[in-house]
Order: C-alpha cells, then sequence, then structure tokens
C-alpha cells in the first residue's frame, strides 16, 4: 500500500474542517449556499494555510450532487472525482511553470467549452503571481467576463505582484497565518487519529517552527513520529527542527534577566557545539522578550498575546530591565548580519551583565530602595503647592541627603513663594529647602579676574588712595 504523507492525508475536505480561515470559509459557503459565487476569485497568503486546498472545497461545493447548506456532501460521484484528481471540469494549472502567454491561450480557448460532467467549469491558477505580464494581459478580458458557469480561483503568495487590472476584476479573499493554538489542536487531531504518543511541549515546538504554515505543521509531525519510532518528544523534534524547545528558550531569557552571564554563554556555545540553528534561537527569544513586555505593559493583553497566562512569570521583573533586554538582542541581532552569529550573540549577552541592577524609575529616584518614593512625594508637592510654586520646585536643583529631598533654589525664587514654602516644611517634613544667596554685583565681575589671576599665580595688588596721594 503506497504510504500517503500526513500533510495530504489530513487535508481538509469541507470549508468546516479547514484550520484558522473562518472568515474565507463563510464568505464562499454562503456564496455557494445564497447562489452568488462570483466569476473570479484571488486567494492570497502565506504558504501552506489552506488557499489551493479551499479553492478545491469550493470546486465540489458547486459541482457536488447533494449540497448541504452551501457545504459538499463528499460522497457523490462528482465529489470523489474530485478528490481523486480526476475530475474534468476541474483545471489545475501551475503558473510558476505555465507562466506564459501560449498557456493562457490555451486556456481561453478551452473556457468556450461547457462543462463536461459537473455544473461549473472551475479553473485554478497556481502561484499565480508567476505569471508574465504578457500573460496577465491576455486573461484580463476572460476574467472579466468569462463564458457562463465558469469560475476563475488564481492563488497567490505574494499578493503585491499581481498587476491592479487583474485585481479589479476579482473578488479578493486574504487567508491569514494559522495561530498556533489551532496547529496544536489539529496536531493533536492527527496524533489521535495515527495512534502516536506525544508530549505537549514537543507539539508546542511543533507549531512555533512551522511559523503559522499548517502544511509545514503536518510535515514535521509525519517526520518526528518516523524519527521517534511513532513517538514525538521534545527532543526529538529539537533534532528535527535544528531549534532548542519553548522550556530551552524560557530557561535561557531567565539566565539573562538574573545577569548569569557565564552559564547563559554556556548554554549558548552548547546550542551551536550540537548544531542549532542560532539565528533562528535569537529571533524566538526576541519575539518571547516582546510577548512578555506586552503582557507586563498592558492591562489585558489577550488580544495582542496568544496565551498571556504562560507570561505572568515576567511581571516580576522591571520593565525598564525587559526594554533593555529587547534592545540588546535586537543589537545582537543586527550585529550577526556582519559578523560570525556566534560572536555577535555572546558580546549582547555579556551585555546583559547589568540587567539585574536595573531598578524601576520610581526606585531609582530614591536614595535606595527602602527609603522614600520620589514619586509619592512628588504627587504631594503638586497637591499642596499652587501652580506658581510648584513650576519653581521642578525647575530647582534636587538631592537626597539621609532620608529628606533637598531642593536648591536662589533667593529671589525663595522669597517670591517662601510662605508657601514654610507651610510645605510643617505637612511634608521629608523635604528640605537650600537658599543659594545671590551675590553683590561687585563680586560678581571680581570673581572672574581673580580666577584668571591665581591661574597664572600673578600677585593681586589692593588699590589704597591715601598711599598713592603720597
Amino acid at each position: 500500500m503506497v504510504y500517503v504523507p500526513f500533510a495530504r492525508k489530513y487535508r481538509p475536505r469541507r470549508f468546516g474542517e479547514v484550520v484558522g480561515q473562518e472568515i474565507a470559509t463563510a464568505i464562499l459557503k454562503n456564496a455557494v449556499s445564497l447562489g452568488r459565487v462570483h466569476h473570479a476569485y484571488l486567494f492570497a497568503g502565506p504558504r501552506g494555510v489552506g488557499k489551493t486546498t479551499v479553492a478545491r472545497i469550493l470546486a465540489k461545493a458547486l459541482n457536488c450532487k447533494d449540497p448541504r447548506e452551501g457545504e459538499p456532501c463528499g460522497e457523490c460521484e462528482n465529489c470523489k472525482e474530485i478528490d481523486r484528481g480526476s475530475f474534468p471540469d476541474l483545471v489545475e494549472m501551475d503558473a510558476a511553470s505555465n507562466r506564459g502567454i501560449d498557456d493562457i491561450r490555451a486556456v481561453k480557448e478551452a473556457v468556450s467549452y461547457t462543462p463536461l460532467k459537473g455544473k461549473y467549469k472551475v479553473y485554478i491558477i497556481d502561484e499565480a503571481h508567476m505569471l508574465t505580464k504578457e500573460a496577465f494581459n491576455a486573461l484580463l478580458k476572460t476574467l472579466e467576463e468569462p463564458p457562463p458557469k465558469t469560475v476563475f480561483v488564481l492563488c497567490t503568495t505574494e499578493y503585491e505582484k499581481i498587476i491592479p487590472t487583474i485585481l479589479s476584476r476579482c473578488q479578493r479573499i486574504i487567508f491569514l497565518r494559522v495561530r498556533e493554538k489551532e496547529i496544536r489542536e489539529y496536531l493533536k487531531d492527527i496524533c489521535s487519529r495515527e495512534g502516536i504518543e506525544f508530549e505537549e511541549e514537543a507539539l508546542r515546538a511543533i507549531a512555533k517552527a512551522s511559523d503559522g504554515c499548517l502544511r509545514d505543521a503536518a510535515s514535521l509531525l509525519d517526520q518526528a513520529s518516523v524519527l521517534g519510532d511513532g513517538k514525538v518528544s521534545v527532543d526529538v523534534v529539537e533534532k528535527l527542527a535544528g531549534m532548542p524547545g519553548f522550556q530551552k528558550l524560557r530557561d535561557f531569557l531567565k539566565l539573562l534577566l538574573a545577569s548569569r552571564v557565564d552559564e547563559a554563554i554556556k548554554t549558548l556555545r552548547e546550542l551551536y557545539e550540537k548544531g542549532y540553528n542560532l539565528t533562528r534561537f535569537w529571533e524566538l527569544l526576541e519575539e518571547e522578550v516582546r510577548k512578555a513586555i506586552l503582557v507586563k505593559s498592558l492591562q489585558d493583553a489577550g488580544g495582542v498575546v496568544e496565551d498571556p497566562e504562560s507570561y505572568e512569570e515576567f511581571k516580576t521583573y522591571p520593565l525598564e530591565a525587559l526594554l533593555y533586554l529587547e534592545n540588546v538582542i535586537n543589537r545582537g541581532k543586527v550585529e550577526a548580519r556582519t559578523r560570525p552569529p556566534l560572536a555577535a550573540y555572546e558580546l549582547a549577552v555579556v551585555k546583559t551583565a547589568i540587567i539585574k541592577d536595573i531598578l524601576p524609575i520610581s526606585k531609582a529616584l530614591s536614595r535606595e530602595t527602602g527609603g522614600p518614593d520620589a514619586f509619592d512625594i512628588e504627587k504631594r508637592l503638586e497637591e499642596l503647592l499652587s501652580p506658581v510654586a510648584y513650576k519653581a520646585l521642578s525647575r530647582a536643583r534636587r538631592f537626597w541627603e539621609g532620608d529628606r529631598l533637598v531642593f536648591s533654589l536662589d533667593e529671589d525664587t525663595y522669597r517670591a513663594v517662601e510662605g508657601e514654602l514654610e507651610a510645605l516644611k510643617v505637612k511634608l517634613p521629608q523635604v528640605r529647602f537650600e537658599v543659594i544667596k545671590k551675590k553683590r554685583e561687585s563680586e560678581e565681575y571680581a570673581e572672574p579676574v581673580l580666577r584668571v589671576m591665581k591661574l597664572f599665580n600673578a600677585k593681586v595688588v589692593r588699590y589704597d588712595k591715601k598711599r598713592d596721594k603720597g
């Protein structure tokens, strides 16, 4: 018996089985059930997310002898022939290898014939962006006014390369990357059908490595089950994907946040010696830090971060430390473009040695961690003072003296708001004011001259009127 890979064996056969493309499938399913199918569609999105598969399901739904609310029955002769790839009214064309004007002319000639067996003739043009400009132009009139009961579906991974005149003649349906959670559920379903033992972390690693591509995820699971002799474990997936699992990524991140540079560099060296893809590892590390920052910063990160509960442990770290780490990792990624990646990443790890000493701003403005909070004092000042007095203090130089915050003010400023500041000292004993007396005008001019003379060891001779008379 011929072996069928998981990616083909578990390809969806109905709209309801498609994973992660709810909007796209709902549009097409409703169009079929309401009899409002457009003559030309453009399916655009990343690789391996179901564009060609959905196009085939659409062909089945249009030609099914017993459709049920827009879904193909999957049991009639037409549905079975489409699944086998032998249905005469479904034409699939690979634009990567049939991209010239002659290929499109052949399609235009065939379009004029009525369906042989089904209700509709469906043309699926895969990798449509590969068509030449001349081929696109030859297709324009046919796309705009095709014969009755003819539907074109153009599939592409590079939407921006489709010329505007083609775009304007098609209904555009955008396919999205499949979320990791949905990929994990899809892989679990395959494992249960195939009787494969698996570890949760292993499926998480496969989902992350597939980068939103369902086809890649199924292929990785297929390989991992073969390599693991029917069992999918984290170690097997790590060897196969060439990158460490989720837990190792988290452990490394914690080493950096704890400034344990020696251990982090040792771990990095071990990954390099085992042949792991360090560049991909560093990219995943940057992604983890970004998610940790969002969870730390936002009240509700559920809409922007998948599974935000798993990042709760990072809320204990100062936001400033996480932001600094993200900057270090990003700089390491940039520097890895011009030098060996291991060298760039090791230097980035060394820069994390100061992370453990990074304090929140409110603590950094205090003399010591256990001392008074500068932010609390600032808030009280704003409450107790008039806008004029508060503005004067905000411009003053300040410093900590023991447990008291000292403001250094010039004499004129202090006199202008003296009454408020004296009353403030009673209400807020944590503050003190230092008054800098204004120098007399003669002293102000004489001081620079005396400093210059002292610099050149000149002797200062004071003018004496009485002595000059003599």
